[in-house]
């Protein structure tokens, strides 16, 4: 009967009972090294009647490492163990529209430059026909170097940082002998962060704000070790902004709230070391 919580719970619906907890396909494809390039679409806009603007894409590329093995204990209904580190590297010109030094809106470019660092640590539960449910913990950090120049003119040199803490959920589904896809649905928190602006030595803290992300994957095993991979993510987050400090001939200075939204899509390769 199931009386013993969540976990309990799942094992009653529908969990598998194979030697080895994940099946071997699931495993193969979750514990990896992996390399990929990817093309980031960002949408940034500042809550103000005549705020800044900016969107474009960037291209990119991304590094990581997986793995999805059995507890020691070998049990068949045991739970996996599931680990993931990720980086995400995109730098590009975007367009930017908006207040710009005079504090008159004027058109420029974003020399923008922005960086992500995700661990993961969870448990996997494998379901029936080789369906695997991962719940993990999540922390990390992002930065974005936002560095806005016209034709010819030095601009605004600002740097937006903050650090991530959550979770979220995960479910690989075995398609064929070598094809995984798979869902994930992240709720994070962006804490002990926020901007630099170098221009008017300008430095202040966010307070903490949401983040949701979404994935989708497809990894398929061409050879037994050897994968490829490809993806689509979505998304977004606010920063709270800070209030108005005033900076003598700069006058009031304040970083107003924003949203910044983000999609984009990768494909790489991976070794198995499963």
């Amino acid at each position: 009967m199931c009386r013993w919580g969540l976990t309990v719970a799942l094992l009653c619906i529908g969990l598998a009972a194979p030697a080895r907890a994940a099946s071997p396909t699931v495993a193969a494809a979750e514990t990896q090294v992996a390399v990929d390039g990817d093309f980031m679409h960002q949408q940034y806009h500042e809550n103000l009647a005549v705020g800044d603007d900016e969107s474009g894409y960037m291209p990119g590329f991304g590094v990581s490492i997986s793995a999805l093995l059995p507890t020691a204990s070998g049990h068949p209904a045991a739970p996996d163990i599931y680990t993931d580190l990720d980086y995400e590297f995109n730098a590009g010109d975007i367009d930017y529209a908006g207040h710009f030094q005079n504090g008159q809106p004027t058109d420029a470019t974003d020399n923008a430059v922005f960086n992500r660092l995700e661990a993961r640590l969870g448990l996997g539960l494998p379901l029936l026909n080789g369906d695997e449910f991962i719940m993990f913990a999540a922390g990390g950090y992002q930065a974005w170097n936002r560095n806005i120049n016209e034709k010819d003119a030095i601009g605004t040199d600002e740097f937006y940082s903050s650090g991530l803490f959550g979770g979220g959920l995960k479910l690989d589904v075995p398609l064929a002998a070598t094809l995984v896809a798979s869902g994930t649905a992240e709720l994070l928190g962006m804490a002990g962060g926020g901007i630099t602006a170098n221009g008017v030595d300008f430095g202040r803290g966010f307070g903490v704000t949401p983040q949701e992300r979404v994935q989708l994957g497809l990894d398929d095993a061409l050879r037994p070790r050897m994968h490829v991979f490809a993806g689509a993510y979505w998304e977004h987050f606010n920063y709270s902004g800070t209030h108005p400090e005033y900076y003598g001939d700069e006058g009031y200075i304040f970083e107003p709230f924003s949203t910044t939204t983000e999609f984009g899509a990768n494909i790489g390769i991976g070794y198995s070391f499963n």
